[in-house]
């Protein structure tokens, strides 16, 4: 596995995990369910966090260490361990999520309801043609969509000189340049975009990204484009319409998707490519 898709993988891994927050359970509350956490990515072991809900408000998951965890590649059963990680408890998968096979996750604990998910891993994106000019503001990029539904997240950073990411970088979608993109062209500039093929379903188009920081001479960016799931391209939606509606009188809260049958949660695929991009 290259440096650069290694670095891919701990990124979505890491930014998945960060997702892990107090999420709107509809009122009235059920009592308490098994919450599954869990991200899908090619040549990666699946890490697992299994916790149990709370009443609304609570901002703290206890963690079920003892649950059963049956996780299924295809018909083929996968082995899991308890590891701690990070000051956090993971099931953790004993071979590496391959691409072609569904996966399959059943999860028991005293006392609470079995849930059940399933997702598989969706197309790596297919990236070519990256270009940036010292003293401008614009990236540019070739992105070719494949026949049948796919969904994207952007994300842009700025790179150190063997391209591992140091920050994220802000841009938007040049309304010179983007017609595909129309419906989410604004003045905000923005960390991620997620942005489904609707548009440009089966099609080679050029993106082109207008940065909020001027590109510098010598400076180098890594485009990273991850292709989702549609489980995972609906949790990341609601969960980001969720927070932008947070503290506002004039909305109603809403729920953030859950695949997870009888529970709560996610377990979704994601498949990232990236591009270095030197700026000349």
């Amino acid at each position: 596995m290259s440096g650069n898709r290694r670095t891919g993988i701990l990124l979505l891994c890491f930014c998945w995990m960060a997702c892990e927050k107090p999420v709107d359970i509809p009122v009235p509350y059920d009592g308490d369910k098994i919450v599954v956490n869990a991200l899908l990515q090619p040549d990666s072991l699946l890490y697992l966090r299994v916790t149990r809900s709370q009443p609304p408000g609570a901002s703290v998951f206890p963690e079920i260490p003892g649950a059963s965890v049956s996780l299924k590649a295809g018909n083929a059963s996968i082995p899991v361990s308890w590891q701690q990680i990070g000051g956090k408890g993971y099931f953790v998968s004993g071979s590496p999520v391959q691409y072609g096979l569904r996966y399959s996750l059943e999860v028991s604990a005293a006392g609470l309801d079995t849930v059940y998910a399933t997702d598989t891993l969706p197309r790596a994106p297919l990236l070519s043609a990256p270009f940036a000019q010292a003293g401008g503001s614009r990236v540019r990029f070739v992105l070719r969509d494949l026949p049948g539904s796919d969904f994207y997240r952007f994300r842009l950073f700025h790179a150190s000189n063997n391209f591992v990411p140091e920050k994220r970088a802000r841009y938007r979608f040049d309304p010179s340049y983007n017609n595909n993109f129309t419906d989410l062209i604004s003045d905000r500039f923005l960390e991620y975009t997620l942005i489904s093929d609707e548009r440009f379903e089966g099609r080679e188009i050029t993106v082109v990204m207008q940065t909020e920081e001027v590109n510098k001479a010598g400076g180098y960016l890594l485009l990273e484009v991850t292709g989702l799931t549609h489980a995972a391209w609906l949790y990341l939606k609601t969960l980001e319409l969720q927070s932008s509606t947070t503290n506002n009188p004039l909305v109603e809260p809403g729920s953030v998707y859950s695949n997870v049958l009888d529970g709560y949660g996610i377990m979704a695929g994601t498949n990232s490519a990236s591009l270095p991009i030197e700026v000349k």
